[in-house]
C-alpha cells in the first residue's frame, strides 16, 4: 500500500507556503484595491491546490478502506484457525488416550503370546483364522491411529504457524493504518490551513498540523520497526519450528529485563505486543506459537507464580480475536491474582502489572 509521497509532499509543501506566507505590507489608500485583487489571487491558487489536496485525501481513505477490509479477513482467519486448532487438540488428546489404554492392553495380554495362545486353543483351522484375522484388525486399527495422530499434529503445527503469520501481518496492517490515519489527518488540516481565511485560525490549525506530523513521523519508525520484527519471525518460524509441547527450560523468577525499542530488535514475536512481554520476561527462552489465545494447547498448571496465564479472546480485557497472555507475579488468597504484562494500559512496549479477580475462563501454562 504505497502512498504517493511525491505528490502529497508536493501538494502539502504548496500548502503551507500558501498558509505561511508573510502579511501584506500597509500601503496607501489607493491601493487598496490592489490589496484586494492580491488576496483574491491567492485564494483562487489555494482553491486549485484545494481540489489536488482532495484528490490525495481522497486516495489515502481508499487505502484506509482497503487495509481496514484486509484485516477483517486476518481476523476473521485466526478465528477459524483457532477453532480448528482447538478440535484438533481436543482430538490428539482423545486419541492419544485410546493408544495409551490399547497399549496397556497389550502389555497385560501378553503381546505375541496372546497370537500363540489363540492358535493353540483354537478348535479348528477356520476359528484360528477368524481370531487371528481379528487380532490383526486391532492391530491395523492401531496403526491408522498412529498415521492419523502424526497427521494432525503436522496439520496442528501449521495452523498454529499460519495464525502466527496472520497476527504478525494484521500487526503490521494496524501500524500501517495508524501512518495513514495520521497522514490523513495531516492532508486534511492543511486543506484547512490553505483555505483558512482568519490569521488566528490558520496559526492554530499549523500548530495542529505540526503535531499531526510529528505523530506521523513517530508512526512510520514504529512501522519500520514492525516490519524488521516480522522478517525476522518468518525467518526464525521457517528454521526453527516449536514443538507441540514444551517441558521445563524456564525460570519462574526471572526478572523483566528493561524492553528494547531499538532498530536492532530481531526477535520471535512482534515487538511491544502481549507475547514479545512475555518472552521478554523469560529471559527469551520461550518459544511458543500462534496468537496469544492459541497458547492455550500449552496448558500445563493451576494458577501459580511464575506461570503464564491465557485469556482468550474477551476474558478481563483480551482482545476478542488475538487474546492475551501475561506473566502471574502474585496469587491472592481470595483466588485473585496480579500479572505481569505489555501492550495492554500502557500501550506497545511498555510493561505494567495489573490485578486480575479471579481465574475464570483462564488457561496456565508452567514455562
Amino acid at each position: 500500500m504505497n502512498l504517493k509521497n511525491k505528490v502529497l509532499s508536493g501538494v502539502m509543501l504548496s500548502l503551507v507556503v500558501l498558509a505561511t506566507a508573510s502579511p501584506l505590507t500597509t500601503v496607501k489608500a489607493d491601493s487598496f484595491d490592489a490589496q484586494i485583487a492580491a488576496q483574491n489571487a491567492k485564494i483562487d491558487a489555494a482553491a486549485g491546490d484545494a481540489a489536488a489536496g482532495n484528490a490525495a485525501v481522497a486516495e489515502i481513505q481508499k487505502q484506509v478502506d482497503d487495509a481496514n477490509a484486509r484485516l477483517k479477513d486476518l481476523e476473521d482467519q485466526s478465528l477459524k484457525n483457532s477453532a480448528q486448532i482447538t478440535s484438533l487438540a481436543a482430538s490428539i488428546k482423545d486419541r492419544n488416550d485410546s493408544l495409551k489404554a490399547q497399549a496397556r492392553s497389550a502389555q497385560t495380554e501378553g503381546g505375541a503370546t496372546s497370537y500363540i495362545n489363540t492358535i493353540l486353543n483354537a478348535k479348528s483351522l477356520t476359528d484360528v483364522v477368524q481370531k487371528v484375522t481379528a487380532m490383526s484388525q486391532v492391530v491395523n486399527t492401531s496403526n491408522a491411529m498412529v498415521k492419523q495422530q502424526e497427521a494432525d499434529q503436522k496439520a496442528l503445527l501449521q495452523k498454529q504457524a499460519d495464525n502466527q503469520k496472520a497476527y504478525a501481518e494484521a500487526t503490521t496492517l494496524k501500524q500501517q493504518l495508524d501512518v495513514q490515519g495520521q497522514q490523513l489527518q495531516v492532508a486534511q488540516l492543511s486543506l484547512q490551513v490553505t483555505l483558512a481565511t482568519a490569521q488566528d485560525q490558520k496559526n492554530s490549525l499549523l500548530a495542529q498540523k505540526a503535531t499531526a506530523e510529528a505523530a506521523a513521523t513517530a508512526a512510520v519508525a514504529a512501522q519500520a520497526k514492525i516490519n524488521a520484527t516480522q522478517k525476522q519471525q518468518e525467518s526464525t518460524t521457517n528454521s526453527n519450528p516449536a514443538p507441540i509441547v514444551q517441558n521445563g527450560g524456564g525460570s519462574t523468577g526471572s526478572t523483566p529485563s528493561t524492553p528494547s525499542t531499538g532498530d536492532d530488535y530481531s526477535g520471535p514475536y512482534p515487538w511491544g505486543q502481549c507475547t514479545w512481554g512475555v518472552w521478554e520476561y523469560f529471559g527469551k527462552s520461550i518459544n511458543y506459537r500462534g496468537n496469544a489465545a492459541d497458547w492455550v494447547v500449552y496448558a500445563n498448571s493451576g494458577l501459580a507464580v511464575g506461570t503464564i496465564a491465557v485469556f482468550p479472546g474477551g476474558v478481563d480485557g483480551a482482545d476478542p480475536v488475538y487474546g492475551h497472555v501475561a506473566v502471574v507475579v502474585k496469587v491472592n488468597g481470595d483466588g485473585s491474582f496480579v500479572v505481569s504484562e505489555t501492550n495492554a494500559a500502557g500501550g506497545l512496549g511498555v510493561r505494567v502489572t495489573r490485578l486480575i479477580p479471579n481465574a475464570s475462563g483462564v488457561s496456565f501454562i508452567r514455562p
